[in-house]
């Protein structure tokens, strides 16, 4: 593989490893619908999704393994890993020396150890390492950032963010049965999400600790919540969830000046599952049943009324992704904000244990 050197309307020729949901549901359709794109190989062991890979994408190589991948892909110009994370620094280090940029689904890796390794070979590369925080253009994440902006909030002192769905049996999959140590459980999987959302609202985590539960008696952790304490003085408490069967508040977030508070997940998942086409007039548009709640103290008393919220826009990921491996703009998540939701994540993981 090499860097890409044709010109910046010449699509970037991607392969996507692992075809479970994060391949099938998020990357493909996304970048089908992206033309600085164009996927050349899926990899997936699978032999049911093989062949759902070839039906949905009949101009696409699909192959059974990685190593599979790199003696027929030599071409390639980005890697998308969304296979387990216990296959991502071993898979990463081997496309980045190969001269591809990558894109790594959370959870990054499971330690800063690995993840500054990855840095360095990335930076001995000279490609992009890329971590997939697609829930930073979630459509109500973007709206509690609009009305901090705005002051709408006053001086927030308390934010709470849940990620919850009803899954009673533990699966086979790595996210029930990977070790919490290689990244499995469901504070590595739907934690990266919700502690990295904290600390792009309010900055770097002063002191940090966590509850694990193991609600359904094998498995990992699948009940657990997160207590960050910000350098700024706002309190953050997160929870994530497989055996939520009645579903509380998404976000609820207190201000000197007012609350703001969402019900229910933000509807681009569910969307692209069903296929609808990124971009299209609907994409990312929540009807009004999910508009917030945002209730303020003013001259006449406590008003409370309904806040539509901002279009969802996962596209700009891949968007920024593109002019990022063209060397043409920033990483679409740095580095150090990646590994700042990995060094929480191993250090609350790590005590919980002692």
């Amino acid at each position: 593989m090499s860097p890409l050197n044709d010109s910046v309307l010449s699509p970037i020729k991607t392969a996507i490893v692992g075809y479970g949901l994060s391949g099938r549901v998020f990357h493909a359709p996304l970048l089908a619908s992206d033309e600085n794109f164009e996927v050349v190989a899926i990899v997936t062991a699978d032999a049911a999704r093989h062949a759902e890979a070839r039906a949905a994408h009949p101009h696409a190589r699909i192959h059974s393994s990685f190593d599979e991948l790199w003696a027929e892909e030599p071409s390639v110009d980005l890697v998308i890993l969304s296979s387990p994370p216990n296959t991502h620094v071993d898979f990463a280090t081997r496309a980045l020396s190969a001269g591809a940029a990558v894109v790594i689904d959370k959870p990054f890796v499971a330690t800063v150890a690995e993840a500054a390794a990855l840095k360095s070979a990335a930076e001995a590369a000279g490609r992009p390492l890329m971590v997939f925080q697609n829930r930073r253009w979630d459509g109500d994440f973007l709206t509690i950032q609009r009305l901090i902006a705005e002051g709408e909030l006053g001086e927030v002192f308390s934010f709470e963010s849940a990620f919850e769905h009803w899954a009673p049996v533990a699966t086979s999959g790595w996210k029930d049965q990977l070790p919490i140590p290689q990244a499995g459980g469901v504070l590595y999987d739907l934690g990266s999400h919700l502690i990295d959302q904290a600390l792009v609202l309010f900055g770097p985590a002063a002191d940090a600790s966590v509850t694990l539960r193991r609600v359904r008696g094998g498995g990992n952790d699948d009940h657990s919540r997160v207590s960050i304490e910000h350098a700024g003085g706002v309190e953050t408490r997160l929870l994530m969830s497989r055996v939520s069967r009645g579903l509380g508040p998404r976000f609820r977030v207190l201000g000197t000046r007012g609350s703001f508070t969402t019900y229910g997940l933000d509807g681009q998942e569910p969307a692209l599952a069903a296929g609808v086409v990124p971009g299209g007039a609907e994409y990312g548009v929540t009807p009004e049943e999910g508009f917030g709640w945002l209730e303020t103290d003013g001259p006449a008393g406590i008003s409370r009324r309904r806040v539509p919220l901002e279009r969802g826009d996962y596209p700009e990921f891949y968007r920024r992704a593109a002019a990022a491996v063209r060397g043409e703009g920033d990483l679409p998540v740095s580095l150090e904000e990646a590994t700042a939701v990995v060094d929480i994540l191993e250090r609350v993981t790590r005590t919980s244990a002692d």
